[in-house]
């Protein structure tokens, strides 16, 4: 109860009455059924008793444990004789857990019932404690029944259905069965519900041949790295505002701050002022994302010190078009060179740090901008080069990476190419799922073919 005294915390929690219940086991009111471990069955019977999940894994269970303290090591120890190494602890668990299997299968007094499941469409594999305890080998049961709900019967049908090795007759059955029920709204009983039978919505492209594909140097950038994810989140709108991000348009916004001019002290500030009013999920994680903002903030005052470019503006927005091809943006800094050169820089707070700086779209897709005179008015028409500055938190300074001028490169139009083969992946009717870096903080897994999580896709 923030920001009380730890004497009020303790004063109320004397003043609470909370009923008190005891732990003693009590008997059972009328007929019931007692769920409990093998441990807790010891010394005690029943009529039936079920042994469920005896899964390799579970029966046994190898894995070492041990108490808090580990006095059990200790004991072990003290025995000269004793073997401590891995394959002996493991030869002991296993004696262990033979041992309470054992006590498992003895609690029935007239009916013993064993389940366990596994087969080549499985993972799971029965126990070999199953071998032990029976004569040969067990056999595999099958009740025949089905579970008394509308999905496990339109899931029989459409099995039957789809399968070309089950009789005609079966299969037309099994259809009219399934016509029946989607008359009825059941879900999932019409084959236009069914996954790999739905037909596309629209085939058509995303742009037409007469409209003006617009582009930005970071949609340029994500779509070369999976075309799946740039449709879904920049087209569909699917990505989702987390605290990184939260904490990335902050960092961009204090920069302005640093380029005016402003101290650690001023900055410190102007975020104490604002701070309270952003959302980060919890008040934990906004002091975790303050130390963070502190920490980067600190690394860019060091950065601008030893920066030997002049900065001639912050946050400007440009807009150029090549061939069709409408491209805009805006750069985080512009700077002029010894040479006077154009020099984009853009600040980068994530972890990672960018490979192939000779060919970094967004870089590339920034020098392209100056050569088609984004940034003319302003006396600068011939790109310098462009940067990143890193200030993620893996590293204890900035780090800036460099890409060379576009007319050093042995293609020299290399980002005007890329530019026309990305708007015109952009403006079609297919889009690939590629794996890369980003895809462990993706935000559209679920719907992605080459991930675990979005297969069924």
């Amino acid at each position: 109860m923030p920001p009380g005294s730890p004497e009020g915390f303790l004063e109320d929690l004397a003043a609470q009455e909370i009923p008190g219940d005891s732990l003693a086991e009590r008997a059972p009111d009328g007929e019931a059924v007692r769920v409990l471990t093998a441990h807790r069955s010891k010394g005690l019977e029943w009529d039936l008793v079920v042994v469920a999940g005896v899964q390799e894994g579970d029966w046994p269970d190898l894995r070492l444990r041990g108490s808090l303290l580990g006095v059990e090591e200790l004991v072990d120890a003290d025995v000269h004789s004793a073997d401590t190494s891995g394959a002996a602890l493991a030869s002991k668990l296993l004696v262990e857990e033979r041992r309470l299997f054992y006590v498992a299968l003895t609690r029935p007094r007239h009916t013993l019932v064993v389940t366990a499941v596994g087969g080549e469409d499985s993972d799971q594999r029965p126990s070999r404690f199953l071998h032990e305890m029976a004569a040969g080998e067990p056999e595999p049961v099958s009740t025949g029944m089905r579970w008394l709900s509308l999905p496990a019967l339109v899931a029989d049908l459409r099995s039957v259905v789809t399968d070309p090795a089950a009789p005609g007759p079966l299969r037309e059955g099994a259809a009219g069965h399934l016509a029946r029920l989607a008359e009825e709204g059941v879900r999932g009983a019409d084959p236009s519900e069914w996954y790999a039978l739905v037909p596309f919505s629209d085939d058509r492209p995303l742009a037409g041949e007469e409209e003006t594909i617009r582009v930005s140097p970071s949609q340029v950038e994500s779509f070369t790295n999976c075309q799946l994810r740039w449709l879904l989140e920049r087209a569909a709108g699917a990505s989702s505002g987390d605290s990184a991000s939260a904490l990335g348009t902050v960092v961009h916004a204090v920069a302005v701050l640093v380029a005016e001019g402003s101290s650690a002290d001023e900055v410190g500030r102007r975020m104490d002022e604002i701070w309270a009013d952003l959302d980060f999920g919890g008040p934990w994680q906004a002091e975790k994302q303050r130390e963070r903002a502190d920490t980067m903030v600190r690394k860019l005052l060091d950065w601008e010190a030893d920066n030997p470019r002049e900065l001639v503006v912050t946050e400007q927005g440009f807009r150029v078009e090549v061939g069709g091809v409408e491209i805009t943006g805006r750069v985080d800094r512009l700077e002029r060179d010894a040479d006077g050169r154009a020099v984009v820089v853009d600040l980068k707070t994530g972890a990672s740090k960018a490979d192939d700086l000779g060919r970094h779209p967004q870089l590339g897709v920034y020098q392209m901008a100056v050569l088609q005179g984004a940034f003319e008015r302003l006396g600068l028409t011939e790109p310098g080069g462009a940067s990143l500055v890193q200030l993620g938190e893996k590293i204890k300074k900035a780090r800036e990476q460099s890409q060379t001028p576009l007319a050093q490169d042995p293609d020299p139009r290399w980002a005007e190419t890329l530019v026309h083969e990305v708007a015109s992946g952009m403006g079609g009717s297919r889009f690939t799922a590629t794996v890369n870096q980003g895809c462990r903080s993706c935000a559209v897994r679920a719907c992605c073919p080459v991930q675990d999580e979005g297969r069924h896709v």
